[in-house]
């Protein structure tokens, strides 16, 4: 990936989410937009159970085809076939943010290791470079900060506090 990325956190209720794939990574994707308010579609001639389980999940059994992810804002190639992951990137319009789990450099955005603790939200990267390391560095916040959500919690209710009094 290259040097010239720039983080941010998105606000994504209403927008549209496409994963293609059905397996553990497709899974572990989804997860991570639960409780956002985003649309999300599965797109996957097969599918991991617990994909169905997610509240927010809709999934269409198919082939992925361009016509899948045309009204999608955020697009994940989450297959373990590289042809179909590359033809999900190709078939992404310019405006369109899509992602390849398996190739960085193909991807218009990469996704960050996540540490929620309530309102609380850690990311960590190295821009592609070792995943393995961002899930490490994960693991070390998740024990650091493990009792922080209910921090931010008073904190937010002491904030609101103070501005109603103004």
């Amino acid at each position: 990936m290259s040097e010239y990325v720039y983080p941010v956190i998105m606000k994504l209720k209403g927008k549209n989410v496409v994963i293609v794939g059905g397996g553990s990574i497709a899974l572990r994707k989804a997860r991570g937009f639960v409780g956002t308010g985003a649309n999300i579609m599965i797109i996957s001639p097969e599918i991991n159970k617990e994909l169905l389980q997610l509240p927010c999940i809709q999934w269409r059994k198919k082939e992925f085809s361009a016509d899948d992810i045309r009204d999608a804002h955020l697009i994940f190639a989450a297959t373990n076939n590289q042809e179909v992951n590359q033809s999900v990137c190709q078939s992404a319009h310019e405006f369109q943010w899509v992602n390849d789990t398996s190739d960085s450099e193909n991807s218009s955005f990469i996704t960050p290791a996540v540490v929620r603790k309530e309102q609380l939200l850690l990311t960590v990267s190295t821009s592609g470079a070792s995943p393995i390391l961002a899930k490490e560095i994960k693991q070390e916040l998740e024990e650091k900060y493990a009792g922080y959500g209910k921090l931010v919690k008073e904190y937010a209710e002491r904030r609101e506090k103070n501005e109603s009094n103004r």
